[in-house]
């Protein structure tokens, strides 16, 4: 832990272990961040409209440096008002797929032995829309005026996260209308 100090005050990337492996983030101003870690394994094919499951172990340290992908939005989502851009900072740009179940983590410290409260930013959109990638949901600066940790939350959307099948499908579908809503309960998990 000790050591995770010294990196930070040295500049150089903060490393952290999780259960699924070994992150190295970056350091800025005294903030580390860490985007894009997975949270849960990608929701295509077989995991499709099923409860998350845990990420795939990796090995070796990973890179989370950048904002990872964003769940599959509705195509005729509202349209940007040059009001809102100014406010909210430019829409998410990170591709669009089944493998969004990523967060993002802001914290002022590492390894310092501090209790920190930690806020969760779960973007809105009405569950079809949005993404914990945007600039609005960027954490630095909260994490450094108020000494906490900020983690901002991507799900899935629209029939991907929120699509009842059980009555076509059977049991094994039953809980494919919350599966949005459990990505949410295994990213606070």
């Amino acid at each position: 832990m000790a050591n995770d100090i010294a990196a930070q005050d040295a500049g150089l990337a903060p490393l952290v272990e999780i259960a699924s492996g070994k992150l190295r983030g970056a350091s800025s101003d005294g903030i580390c961040s860490f985007k894009g870690i997975p949270y849960g394994a990608s929701t295509a094919g077989r995991n499709r409209f099923m409860p998350p499951e845990l990420p795939q172990p990796w090995a070796g340290v990973r890179d989370v440096l950048a904002y990872a992908g964003r769940a599959w939005q509705l195509p005729n989502r509202p349209k940007r008002r040059p009001v809102l851009e100014t406010l909210l900072g430019p829409a998410d740009t990170t591709p669009e797929g089944e493998d969004c179940l990523t967060l993002n983590v802001w914290t002022p410290g590492l390894g310092d032995g501090s209790k920190r409260p930690v806020m969760v930013w779960l973007h809105g959109g009405a569950f079809a829309y949005g993404s914990g990638n945007r600039a609005v949901t960027d954490g630095a600066n909260l994490a450094r005026r108020g000494d906490v940790v900020v983690v901002s939350v991507n799900h899935r959307l629209n029939i991907f996260g929120f699509l009842h099948l059980a009555e076509i499908g059977g049991s094994a579908w039953a809980h494919s209308g919350n599966a949005g809503l459990l990505d949410l309960v295994a990213a606070l998990g």
